[in-house]
């Protein structure tokens, strides 16, 4: 299989595992946390020699990645970063951001009173410049809604500045 669609397969069979596992529990979080336990309990255990991801490096929590050009700083720290190889940062010798990461995810959590839309209009905007500016790069945005019973996890993938919304799964015993 082509190292895009692995790392694609990689990335979405984790986000459907915690979305599954979300549905299906009672487990409650901020932003924060969801990124965390996503890392933690659905990224970490996949890493294997024979998996896209191959090192626990390659993983990054509140990473620095170079912004694209149409955002006032040029560097920005991002929720989850994989990177293609173990040990990569975003910095040259002369610190200055550089080096694309292969997957960048955002992350936000609807809870009552707080955010409100599917998506955070502000991820998209960054994921879809910066796949546009890095065809080799894509991203995702995962929104998780506590606010219901039954809750959803919503997901959009991008590349290339196309953005498409996967699924959402929500708990099938509550009616």
């Amino acid at each position: 299989m082509k190292t895009r669609k692995r790392i694609d397969r990689f990335v979405e069979d984790a986000v459907y595992r915690f979305a599954e596992w979300i549905a299906g529990s009672d487990w409650r979080g901020k932003e924060r946390d969801c990124v965390n336990i996503f890392a933690s309990r659905f990224l970490l255990p996949a890493i294997s020699p024979d998996a896209a991801i191959k090192d626990y490096s390659q993983i990054r929590i509140e990473c620095g990645v170079p912004q694209p050009t149409a955002f006032a700083r040029r560097a920005c720290a991002k929720d989850l970063v994989i990177w293609r190889n173990p040990l990569e940062v975003a910095w040259d010798a002369s610190w200055n951001p550089v080096l694309a990461p292969w997957v960048v995810i955002e992350w936000k959590t609807r809870r009552k009173g707080h955010f409100d839309a599917m998506f955070d209009d502000h991820d998209l905007n960054w994921l879809t410049e910066f796949t546009l500016l890095n065809p080799e790069s894509f991203g995702y945005a995962v929104t998780v809604d506590f606010r219901r019973t039954s809750r959803f996890v919503h997901c959009a993938r991008v590349a290339r500045g196309d953005v498409r919304i996967k699924r959402r799964l929500a708990n099938p015993n509550v009616g």
